[in-house]
């Protein structure tokens, strides 16, 4: 599991460590769902790991969502890339965040095909 930094903002890192400091148990929970699923090449739950259009998936906790898409850097990296999360207390708010997570993915697809991107994978506080 991957999150993205596209020009300094990584919304998915933040609503982690959000998480990760205001409610651990949800946030084992969460992290608990990425280990799980990004032991496949893909995957598909709709109670767990649900395409919502476009290529974009929400991990599905209760009153939890965290964004994320399936790209692939050459022949074996398979990437599952976070880009946002939020708490679908409303289907207004949890539409917001899946439009949010489809611009994310499209500014990084953009971002790929420009000849002078650069890519760097780091690993996060929160991974184990």
């Amino acid at each position: 599991m991957v999150t993205l930094d596209i020009n300094g903002r990584d919304l998915a890192a933040a609503y982690l460590k959000k998480l990760k400091k205001d409610d651990s148990k949800k946030w084992d929970s969460i992290n608990t769902r990425i280990a799980a699923v990004s032991n496949y090449l893909e995957y598909s739950n709709p109670h767990t790991f649900n395409p919502v259009g476009s290529g974009i998936y929400e991990f599905k906790r209760p009153g939890l969502r965290l964004y994320a898409f399936y790209d692939q850097i050459g022949d074996e990296h398979h990437l599952i890339l976070c880009t946002n999360g939020g708490t679908k207390n409303t289907r207004k708010e949890q539409q917001s965040d899946i439009a949010r997570a489809k611009s994310i993915k499209a500014e990084y697809e953009a971002a790929k095909l420009k000849k002078h991107t650069q890519f760097t994978l780091e690993k996060l506080e929160h991974e184990s």
